[in-house]
């Protein structure tokens, strides 16, 4: 798990609301050049996206700037 996704959730398990929290992802593109985007919500509020070419780079992504959303970290 990627730092960013790991201060998102050790955010929310520290305010016992894990449950709140809801990933979504879609796949776009053609075979040879797919692009991941990833969502993050919280208690049904959109806190983040993210778009990569893996999964992974975008949940990292959306993570981030969920972080910025709730004021944890600074946007670079």
């Amino acid at each position: 798990m990627s730092n960013a996704v790991t201060r998102l959730n050790n955010y929310f398990q520290s305010r016992q609301a894990t449950h709140s929290v809801s990933w979504s992802e879609q796949l776009s593109g053609p075979k040879h050049q797919r692009k991941w985007t990833m969502q993050v919500k919280a208690f049904g509020e959109l806190l983040g996206t993210g778009t990569a070419d893996t999964k992974s780079v975008a949940k990292e992504k959306a993570a981030e700037e969920a972080l910025v959303a709730l004021g944890i970290i600074q946007s670079e």
